[in-house]
């Protein structure tokens, strides 16, 4: 038993699948946040709730699948409302679910429930894309052109739905609230799995290699795809 390759396997599990979705999910939630106040500086308060509903409804969706997957009971769900109104507290959705303090399994879901919507809405974007626009795909792995046999209607919905779910990429407080009550337990399960997994490979290396990078690039590219909508926002909202 190699003490090295178990402390090495913990660190690059605790950063892979603990420290990097936290500080991705926090730039994006920032830039995303960012986006919408050029929108609402630019066409009004209505703004977000005007371009980004469906963003909104997947956002809510995200959180009620996984608030059932980790057991919790999930009291009330509202995919999209005005936030203006009174008695909405601000808010374009939610999800209300109880769970068991005591169960530690419904614990650590809450830091799945909380950042659910990144991975939900990226799942949606990436299915809309194969499905509106898949020579975009095609094109990213062989250098062949966007554009072939792609009608133009096709990429124009597919821009309309890309940016409506850009702008639900935003984690609210209480979606960090949760993320953060089960942050502890998630941590202590990555700990025994980074355990395990020690004694059994011969070079941590290789989970950077196998699940560290494609997890990285995931980020990077949700992140480069918010940080352009906040650049033409910046634009727009400039005028």
């Amino acid at each position: 038993m190699s003490w090295t390759i178990i402390w090495q396997t913990w660190v690059f599990i605790i950063g892979i699948f603990f420290v990097l979705p936290l500080i991705g999910s926090a730039l994006i939630s920032v830039v995303t946040t960012r986006t919408n106040q050029h929108l609402m500086r630019a066409f009004g308060l209505n703004a977000p709730l005007i371009f980004g509903w469906f963003g909104v409804m997947i956002h809510e969706i995200s959180h009620a699948v996984m608030s059932i997957i980790f057991g919790h009971h999930v009291d009330k769900i509202k995919l999209l409302q005005n936030p203006f109104k009174e008695g909405n507290e601000n808010r374009m959705g939610y999800v209300s679910h109880a769970w068991n303090p005591k169960n530690k399994y419904q614990q650590l879901g809450n830091f799945f429930i909380g950042m659910a919507p990144i991975f939900g809405i990226a799942l949606i974007s990436w299915g809309l894309t194969k499905l509106l626009w898949p020579q975009l795909l095609i094109a990213f792995h062989d250098g062949s052109s966007v554009w072939l046999n792609t009608a133009w209607w096709q990429v124009a919905l597919w821009i309309y739905a890309i940016l409506n779910l850009s702008l639900a990429l935003n984690l609210s407080d209480a979606d960090w609230q949760n993320t953060k009550s089960g942050a502890l337990y998630y941590f202590i399960f990555l700990t025994i799995v980074a355990l395990g997994v020690g004694l059994w490979i011969n070079d941590a290396f290789i989970i950077w290699e196998t699940v560290g990078r494609p997890i990285a690039y995931f980020f990077g590219g949700v992140l480069a795809a918010t940080f352009i909508m906040y650049m033409l926002t910046a634009i727009i909202g400039r005028r």
